[in-house]
């Protein structure tokens, strides 16, 4: 499968993606201090069928750099914004940590542009919870390159070439924007977004993460939603299992044609 790159230009400055494929388009969103590559996978897999793109978060990968906080909805109105320079009217949309709390206020506030929704890994946290993992929050974003140790816990598979591709990522990023992508999630109303969520989603979480805490809530706020719990993945399920969370996409695309 061929994967091209390009950029667009967007009120939130020049946005740079990948893409590979035809057919009814999906846009992917990656976690913090990631970029488009960390869908490398799953581009090859669902370009077989659709046309995929996965974005650089504005602040992140080859995208411009952000001057200053962006909240959750920012990177929403981004979206939009990048879907129209794209030509797109509608698309299913999927993303993963931030990029879950992206798709989640895209859910709430642009429901009209979406074909599928896909909310993976998106955090509910109390105040008070982000508040006592704080000083680890900065542990983990305040220094931009991290070791082998410090990272084969949270994936299943670790070599030299992906800690170099993390460690790329993490530095294009920077610790002052995925600090201030973690100041994002933490004051954004995750709760009240879910209640405003009409266009059913599919929740995707991953059976060795702590986010899979959350089902409950997100049972009792998202009307009519699905889910998917990932057994064998923690936070990175499109890292961990591609090919599970391209069948889970291609499963619920299916049913809703």
């Amino acid at each position: 499968m061929q994967i091209t790159d390009g950029f667009v230009s967007t009120d939130h400055g020049r946005i740079h993606f990948l893409e590979a494929g035809s057919g009814p388009a999906i846009i992917l969103l990656h976690t913090n201090g990631n970029s488009a590559y960390e869908y490398e996978d799953m581009l090859n897999i669902l370009g077989q069928r659709f046309r995929v793109i996965a974005w650089d978060q504005p602040g992140h990968g080859d995208s411009d750099c952000v001057t200053r906080h962006y909240s959750v909805e920012d990177f929403s109105d981004a979206l939009a914004c990048f879907m129209e320079a794209l030509g797109l009217k509608t698309a299913s949309v999927l993303g993963s940590s931030i990029g879950g709390a992206i798709a989640t206020d895209f859910g709430a506030r642009y429901g009209d542009k979406i074909d599928t929704l896909f909310i993976c890994e998106a955090p509910v946290r109390t105040q008070e919870v982000w508040k006592g993992n704080w000083s680890n929050t900065e542990k983990n974003y305040g220094m931009a390159s991290q070791t082998m140790a410090q990272i084969e816990n949270r994936l299943n598979h670790v070599d030299e070439e992906f800690l170099t591709r993390w460690n790329v990522d993490r530095n294009k990023a920077g610790s002052w924007t995925m600090t201030q992508v973690m100041w994002a999630l933490r004051q954004y109303d995750m709760e009240g977004a879910m209640a405003k969520i009409t266009c059913k989603p599919v929740v995707v979480v991953g059976g060795k993460s702590g986010v899979k805490a959350a089902e409950p809530i997100y049972r009792k706020l998202i009307d009519g939603m699905s889910f998917e719990l990932m057994e064998n993945s923690g936070h990175f399920p499109m890292l961990d299992e591609p090919d599970v969370l391209s069948e889970i996409v291609v499963k619920h695309i299916d049913a809703k044609a």
